[in-house]
């Protein structure tokens, strides 16, 4: 064997060999990471109610949007005691109730299915009270919508935040369609509301938190966790792409606040507000930032 060729053969046994340690010191790395905290649950649960609650919806709840209002009336009277129980877990504390094992998903994503059509009850409701022209009982039928998909998420892994976030987004877009038909008074209730779940909104750093502690418990096989570090470009373009909508959805609602806190306002004042200082304190607690870029938002009047 001549010198070039050892030497060749030498740097192709080292490839793989710095391929090898790189994988082990970054398993090594992984394990030295402390494990987040497992979360006590709430006595009594909300979540509980909510999976009661899904379970109790009618399965016609998708077509909402379509019915008449005799058509409606009665899906929403269906539903009644579904929402009702949903409200009961309104007024509690909620975390999901994570289970550390493999099949955990293949019983939670049903329990996901039941939510979303618990939340198209809610969308129902609203939608009914919107074509029997009642915009305040309407806000209040959106209201819990954000309210159950913010709860519902709560303590739970990036499946149950990006459910949580199209839930919200269904309440969010049927209160800005009905921003101009409140009155001054059901626009600073539901501005406070909204101002309350946003500062008790889960972080996103809280939600990847959540994730990684579920995973980490779960999938404990040697084989595992060196095909995890291999799938890193894949699950970080995910939660990227996640973190996106979830910052998203964050700025839709508080420009959807800062609607109704002008609304409020031109309704008092008898002209739109110059800018978002007009509306502090008296309307806003402070001006809401930008999710994304961390700076204050800026308000055009119309």
């Amino acid at each position: 064997m001549t010198k070039k060729s050892r030497n060749w053969l030498i740097l192709l046994l080292l490839i793989p060999t710095a391929v090898i340690l790189a994988i082990v010191g970054l398993l090594i790395f992984q394990e030295l990471q402390p494990l987040p905290p497992i979360q006590s649950l709430p006595n009594p649960n909300g979540y509980d109610d909510f999976v009661k609650a899904g379970e109790m919806a009618n399965d016609n709840t998708g077509n909402y949007y379509e019915m008449k209002l005799e058509e409606l009336r009665r899906l929403v009277a269906k539903n009644s005691d579904a929402l009702q129980t949903a409200r009961t877990g309104l007024q509690k504390d909620c975390a999901v109730p994570l289970q550390f094992s493999r099949n955990y998903m293949s019983r939670h994503i049903p329990e996901l299915a039941d939510n979303k059509r618990l939340a198209q009850a809610f969308a129902a409701e609203g939608r009914l009270a919107e074509m029997e022209n009642r915009p305040s009982d309407a806000a209040g039928s959106y209201l819990d919508l954000i309210r159950q998909g913010n709860d519902s998420a709560r303590g739970g892994v990036l499946i149950d935040a990006l459910v949580g976030l199209a839930i919200e987004n269904m309440g969010v877009a049927g209160l800005q369609k009905n921003t101009d038909r409140l009155d001054a008074k059901s626009c600073r209730e539901t501005v406070a509301a909204l101002e309350t779940l946003d500062a008790q909104r889960q972080s996103w750093n809280e939600v990847i938190q959540q994730e990684d502690g579920w995973s980490r418990r779960t999938f404990t096989s040697l084989s595992y966790r060196i095909y995890r570090p291999l799938l890193s470009k894949m699950t970080r373009e995910a939660f990227q792409k996640a973190e996106r909508k979830f910052k998203e959805q964050q700025l839709k609602t508080r420009q959807l606040l800062i609607g109704l806190a002008a609304r409020a306002y031109e309704l008092d004042k008898g002209h739109r507000p110059a800018s978002l200082a007009d509306l502090v304190p008296d309307y806003l607690k402070a001006i809401p930032q930008d999710p994304v870029t961390g700076t204050n938002l800026v308000y055009s009047p119309r």
